[in-house]
């Protein structure tokens, strides 16, 4: 008797406690709030806020943004992650917040698998491979070689440890059997100066922010990270296309805490896809560098899991670490 009264009143406390919809009941009814855990005014703010407004006219409920920006993505990805799971906060997640800061900081207090739910894939953006004007090696093959006569001898510099280019550049050295110094800055604006001015030869940074600096020749491109060339620098390689096995990229997409209704998932899933193709959308996501990729929940759930895997080995391979 006892065990039946046990198992009738764990029952009920999941039926009151788990946050359910009706087949029928319509979602959202109250308004949603969007953690963005980046600084605004850089593009992973930008494009939260690009989506925003117009999730705000689709759902027919204010979406609202909440900048928690520190540490990598941390503060805003674990708040998102302790949020009541009822389809009423998401967050816009990206490479650093769940997939490099994890790996580089102690104790970030979160699962960036386990602990979340992954909606809608927005796209990505590749990281650069820059050096100054006068850098002697005119393509990735003269770098490798040059970096394998002088092992340690060449700089690169990246906006900081553990940021997407530090460990693009790190799987570079891996994948190519080379040695070079990182030099890390507060930011890709006090790198530049020192790029241009020719204190350190080259560079792995986010390739929207340097684009600008690429068309002046203020900069020369040698390779980008992802998998396939992209409209932004149509000219440049990938690495894939020069023989090397390495892709990296920034990507961003929206979350919510683990076991957030599906209903919810699914709509905002659909809702996101459909403003990507619409053509003021895609022309402010392409100016901010991102390509964007149609990937369902699931997908987008395995490429999150995929991607923390493989980047553990660098992780630890560089001695990446922040404390």
């Amino acid at each position: 008797m006892i065990s039946i009264r046990s198992a009738i009143c764990a029952a009920l406390v999941t039926l009151f406690t788990t946050p359910t919809f009706a087949a029928d009941e319509p979602w959202p009814t109250r308004p949603i709030r969007l953690i963005a855990p980046f600084a605004p005014g850089g593009s992973s703010d930008l494009a939260a806020r690009v989506f925003s407004q117009k999730l705000s006219e689709r759902l027919g409920q204010q979406v609202i943004v909440d900048n928690r920006s520190s540490a990598g993505g941390i503060v805003g990805a674990e708040l998102l992650a302790r949020a009541p799971a009822d389809g009423y906060t998401f967050g816009l997640a990206n490479v650093s917040s769940q997939t490099a800061s994890p790996l580089i900081f102690p104790n970030v207090g979160y699962d960036p698998v386990k602990d979340f739910t992954y909606s809608a894939f927005i796209g990505t953006v590749p990281v650069v491979l820059i050096v100054n004007p006068s850098f002697p090696a005119r393509s990735v093959a003269e770098l490798i070689k040059m970096a394998k006569e002088k092992p340690g001898k060449l700089d690169y510099g990246s906006a900081g440890n553990g940021t997407i280019g530090h460990i693009v550049a790190e799987m570079f050295k891996l994948k190519t059997g080379t040695s070079l110094t990182h030099v890390p800055y507060r930011g890709s604006a006090f790198m530049f100066t020192d790029l241009r001015t020719n204190t350190i030869p080259m560079s792995f940074d986010a390739l929207a922010q340097n684009s600008e600096n690429i068309k002046a020749g203020l900069v020369r491109p040698l390779a980008v990270s992802s998998r396939k060339r992209v409209a932004m620098a149509p000219d440049v390689p990938t690495f894939l296309e020069l023989g090397y096995d390495l892709v990296g990229e920034n990507w961003l997409g929206f979350a919510a805490p683990a076991g957030t209704p599906k209903q919810a998932i699914e709509r905002m899933h659909r809702e996101v896809m459909r403003l990507a193709k619409e053509p003021d959308v895609a022309d402010r996501l392409a100016k901010l560098g991102i390509t964007h990729e149609p990937l369902s929940p699931a997908e987008f759930q395995s490429y999150v899991a995929k991607l923390y895997a493989s980047w553990g080995p660098v992780v630890k391979a560089a001695n990446i670490k922040v404390n």
